[in-house]
């Protein structure tokens, strides 16, 4: 038995403006709070609606029937955690993985707020050398890419011998 999309449970606002689909998940958001801060929000809802063979009095995003689907990079943890940032949800303690989602999102929707609290959140995590590398190439954070490298060259490697000698060992 196939379910429809259900409302999300935090983030389906009765006054909201205007209805996405992500996953199997919908959410109602007030696009006048949100808008402003990304410019391919901004963009998408400025841009003309195109014509639809479809009922042409309900635009795409104004109801459940119709709303705004989302794919890739979105999900439904990522854009959770785009939003309990975005509203200061309770006292949600955001961990390595809910910032890179928040910089995953930001840098997708040209989000230059959350962008750089993510960014200088993860700064401020004790991230490692390797993982600091990794999230610079991945979202283009260019100021870490150096630094990064360095620290990673400084790192002294972990001796091998004694993982050797423990696969020698079991093998007489």
């Amino acid at each position: 038995m196939h379910l429809g999309p259900t409302h999300h449970e935090r983030f389906y606002w009765r006054d909201g403006s205007t209805i996405f689909l992500v996953d199997n998940t919908l959410y109602k958001l007030h696009m006048s709070l949100l808008e402003p801060h990304s410019i391919v929000l901004r963009d998408m809802f400025t841009m003309p609606a195109a014509a639809s063979g479809s009922d042409e009095s309900v635009r795409e995003g104004d109801s459940d029937e119709r709303p705004i689907k989302i794919g890739a990079p979105f999900t439904v943890r990522k854009l959770d955690n785009l939003l309990i940032w975005f509203h200061r949800v309770d006292s949600t303690v955001l961990d390595v993985s809910a910032l890179t989602d928040i910089l995953e999102l930001a840098l997708f929707l040209q989000w230059d707020t959350a962008r750089h609290f993510a960014i200088q959140a993860l700064k401020d995590s004790g991230l490692t050398a390797s993982h600091r590398l990794s999230l610079a190439i991945s979202y283009r954070i260019s100021h870490w890419i150096e630094p990064a490298f360095k620290d990673l060259m400084d790192t002294p490697p972990k001796p091998l011998l004694p993982r050797i000698r423990c696969y020698s060992d079991n093998t007489s």
